[in-house]
């Protein structure tokens, strides 16, 4: 009878030194878990319409997110790759930001001229 109650002592000697903030967090999970469910609730009874409409608004505010600051999860990075390209991200804005605003080709409206030539401007017509 004493080797078993030696034994359960042990158990309790561990919860002992488990740390405070590990029990705060449980108790976070748990207030969350049941915030999530009373809201899975109250979406069950609303118009499937708006439902959808929502849902539809979080997911593309996530997916943008997720291919302009391209911190998508990992599973999704293959799906995110593939559809990145259509959509401005991050990374291009700055190596646009980062370009000579003066090196050719980049103000479309100034004419180019090659080698620092001036260019062929039309000659004005005389005034009268």
């Amino acid at each position: 009878m004493v080797p078993l109650f030696a034994a359960a002592a042990k158990p309790l000697e561990k919860l002992q030194h488990v740390s405070g903030q590990f029990w705060v967090n449980v108790i976070v999970v748990f207030v969350i878990l049941a915030v999530l469910i009373m809201i899975f609730k109250k979406a069950m009874g609303m118009n499937k319409i708006i439902l959808i409409i929502i849902g539809c608004v979080a997911l593309g505010v996530f997916g943008f997110n997720w291919i302009y600051e391209r911190n998508e999860p990992e599973f999704l990075t293959p799906f995110i790759n593939t559809i990145a390209p259509f959509f401005p991200s991050k990374g291009a804005y700055e190596n646009k930001q980062a370009q000579d605003p003066s090196a050719p080709g980049i103000h479309k409206s100034a004419p180019t001229t090659p080698a620092g030539k001036p260019a062929n401007t039309p000659a004005q017509p005389a005034k009268k």
